[in-house]
Order: structure tokens, then sequence, then C-alpha cells
């Protein structure tokens, strides 16, 4: 039974969904099944080891003396679990989608010929538009909902008169179009670079022209068209400080979710600038994750990504920003879920004492690192390894060599784009290590045409020792 669609969605409700699920199921408005309620409230009631919650002993609850009878069980259980769908969709609309009911509420006005009572709701529904400070796609379509509809009823009650609500309603329909098909390009050039089959990109073009000859476009509408232009031409500098300006002067019109894939198009575009050795965008990429953590925007339900952290905290170690880098560390580490929270902490402190040359303590940090992340796992062993060479410890590099090449060809968990460079990495530091003068333009080489993790470590070594 644990294992049942019904159980694996109760387990994620809190003490408050509980609450209102049970009111819910006790409301004759949505139920009036007496077995339905009983096995809400048993369910409930054992919500707190619910993995051992055996079929029987549950039927048994629920009708003593009686012969088990699993097919009436499934009938209760499947009533239940639809009951709980039901629940989870209104609760969303009434917590994130107020307009919905207001929307409908309009209509079923309408249809009982009440019109009065129509003519204050749309007014009413027209000055919460008009307060919303978040003007996204969504905000558009809303817009346009409410003037196609009033434009409807204006046709049948005023005749041939001009009917402004049919303009409002095809501008607002416009400015929802353009967002989301720029917003939905954004995505498919992202997504194609790594994809084999590209995308079928229509009308992109013609949209990309009508916005671009636009005096004064939407925000969001300009967001999404300069993202586009990034993506398409990486070398537009200038979109992308139209970007930045535009993010600054107009953030409060973005819903924090938007706003919060906003940010990553423009980090994603810094990260890109940095493999192309534009050094630059190294303290714009960090500017971007300070101010996105600083504000909440990168936080999801308060929780910071143990990729961001990783990466901010690499981004200030390349720019040299050590006292700050290690204040960062250990001012955050407390916004990573709980699982993450100890690994990260040692190892990014390993990161920091390495990169200022405290090997000995970037050990000591290493040693309590427990690998729950491959990533850590892989990146702990890079550490070491640039440690044993950089202090002249060679016996101990070529154990760590081998053990590092050994973990990689047998981990099935690792992806195999992943596993090619740091196999590369071991290789050509092993052979670095074998090698002469003589043999330092044939190494560089390989380091260039290769893809491998640590490619600038691995060529400062060349140019230091070689």
């Amino acid at each position: 039974m644990q294992n049942s669609k019904l159980l694996e969605l109760l387990r994620g409700f809190s003490g408050r969904e509980w609450k209102s699920f049970r009111d819910f199921v006790n409301s004759p408005y949505f139920n009036r099944n007496g077995d339905v309620t009983a096995l809400c409230n048993l369910l409930e009631d054992k919500s707190g080891n619910s993995d051992t919650l055996q079929r029987e002993a549950v039927f048994r609850e629920l009708f003593p003396g009686q012969a088990f009878d699993d097919a009436r069980l499934n009938h209760l259980m499947s009533f239940l679990l639809k009951l709980a769908e039901r629940f989870l969709g209104l609760e969303r609309t009434n917590s994130h989608a107020p307009f919905t009911l207001s929307f409908h509420t309009l209509q079923a006005l309408l249809e009982r010929g009440l019109e009065k009572h129509y003519r204050y709701a749309v007014e009413q529904v027209r000055k919460k538009q008009n307060t919303n400070p978040y003007h996204d796609a969504t905000f558009f379509l809303q817009r346009y909902q409410v003037e196609d509809f009033e434009a409807g009823y204006l046709s049948r009650s005023a005749g041939r008169r001009f009917n402004e609500s049919v303009q409002l309603a095809a501008d607002h329909l416009d400015q929802f179009y353009l967002a989301e098909k720029l917003r939905c390009t954004c995505y498919m050039l992202t997504s194609q670079v790594v994809l084999a089959t590209p995308y079928n990109l229509q009308l992109v073009e013609e949209v990309r022209r009508f916005v671009a000859a636009l005096r004064e476009p939407e925000p969001i509408v300009q967001a999404y068209y300069l993202i586009t232009c990034l993506l398409t031409d990486p070398a537009a500098f200038s979109d992308f400080e139209a970007l930045k300006l535009l993010l600054t002067e107009q953030e409060r019109h973005f819903p924090p979710p938007v706003l919060a894939e906003l940010y990553q198009y423009a980090i994603n575009y810094c990260n890109l600038q940095i493999l192309k050795n534009h050094e630059p965008f190294v303290a714009e990429a960090l500017d971007w994750y300070t101010r996105g953590v600083q504000s909440g925007i990168l936080l999801e339900q308060g929780k910071l990504s143990p990729w961001h952290f990783k990466n901010m905290i690499k981004l200030g170690l390349r720019l040299k920003k050590y006292a700050w880098t290690e204040q960062f560390i250990r001012d955050n580490t407390g916004l990573l879920e709980p699982e993450f929270r100890d690994d990260a902490f040692h190892y990014n402190l390993a990161e920091l004492y390495y990169y200022t040359g405290r090997s000995g303590e970037a050990q000591e940090q290493l040693n309590q690192v427990e690998f729950t992340d491959i990533h850590y796992n892989l990146g702990a062993k890079v550490i070491l390894c640039k440690i044993f060479y950089e202090t002249g410890e060679l016996d101990a590099l070529e154990s760590l060599l081998h053990a590092f090449r050994a973990y990689l060809h047998r981990n099935r968990v690792i992806a195999e784009d992943l596993r090619q460079p740091y196999l590369h990495f071991t290789a050509i530091l092993r052979r670095i290590t074998r090698s002469t003068s003589k043999d330092a333009a044939a190494l560089r080489d390989r380091i260039d045409r290769t893809v491998l993790a640590e490619k600038n470590w691995l060529l400062k070594v060349l140019d230091q020792d070689f």
C-alpha cells in the first residue's frame, strides 16, 4: 500500500494541508461517501508512519469483522485520490490564480442575466488588474480574456457603435503572443545547443523584426527579445548591456519566477563569454549571482541551489576575492538544503584553502567530505592531484592517478560526457610527470585539442615547469 499513488501524494501534505484536506473531504459538497471520509481520517492519523501501512490492516480498521475485500479498498483509495487531486487544484487556484475564479464569476453572472452584478464585477476585476505590479505574459493574457468577454457583451447590447474592448483585447493578445513566442524561442535556442535535432523556429525572425521596430515594447517583450539576440549573436555585447539596464529599471514589473529565469539567461551568457576567455564576464557573472541571492530571486522556497553556491565560489576564487569567498561560504552554507550543507562547506573551504596555498588545511577539509555528491568526489580528487603535483609528492600522485582512473572506469553512475574530461585530465597529468621540455609543444597541442577538466591549470603547469 505504501507504494500507491494515493500515499505518494499524501506524504507531501503539510500539517496545514492535512487539516484543510480533512475539511474538504468532510464537506458534503465534495464527498458524501462516509467510508472515504473514514479512510481519509485513518490515513491522517497514521501519516507519520505511512511507510508501514498494510492493506489488510487498513481494511480491518475500516470494516471490523468483515472479510478482506481488495477491490472495495481499491475503490475507496481511487475515490480519495481523485478528491486529493481536486483539492490540490482548488488550493492552487485559490492561492495562485484568483483571476480564474473572478473570470468564471463574470461568465456565470452574465449567463444568468444579472447585468448590474456583472458591470460591478467587471470593474472590480479591472481595478485589480490595474494595480497588478507584474506585467508578464499572464498579465496580458488575463487582460485579453476580460476585454474579449466584455467585447462580446457590448456587441450584443450596444449594437454597431465603436467597441473599444475589441481594440483592447487585440492589443493585449498581441503582447501576450509576443512575450510567449519569444520566451519559447529562448528555450528552444538554448536547448538545441545540446540536442541532436533542432527545433522548428517558425515566425521567429518575423516576430523579432516586429519587436525591433517598436518604439516602446513592453518590458517583458523587450527582455525576451534581447535574450534571443544574445542567443543568436553571442558577440552582441550592447544587447547584454541593454538587458542589464532593463532588468535594473523594470525589475518591479517581473514576478519572481520570471525574474529568476531572466537572471539565469544573463548568467548563462556570462558563462559562455567566460569559456571564450572574456575575463570581464567573470565579475559580471558573480554580480548577477550576488544580486540574485541577496534579493532572494535565485532562491527556491528560501533555499540556494548547491550549483549556484559552488559556481559563486569558483567565480570568487577566479577573481582572487579570497576574503569575500570565505565569508560567503560561512554566511550562506545555511541556505542550502540540509543534506548538502556539510559536504558543500568542507569541499568549498578546501578549494579556497588550495587557492590560497594552504594545502595542509585543504586536505584536512577534504577528509571531512563524505562525498554524497559525485561532483564533489571528482572535484576532491582533482584538488588532491594538484596538491601532490605542486608539492612534488609524485609517488602519491601516481597512486592517486591510478585510483582515480579506476574509479572513473568502474563507476557507472558517472555520465559519459562527465567521465571523459576527467579521464583526459588524468592521462595528460600522468604524461606531464614523465615528460621533459622537448615534449612541451606536443603536450600543449594535445591540451588545446582535448575536452578535459582543469585545462587552464594544465597549461599553467606547462608554462611554469617546461
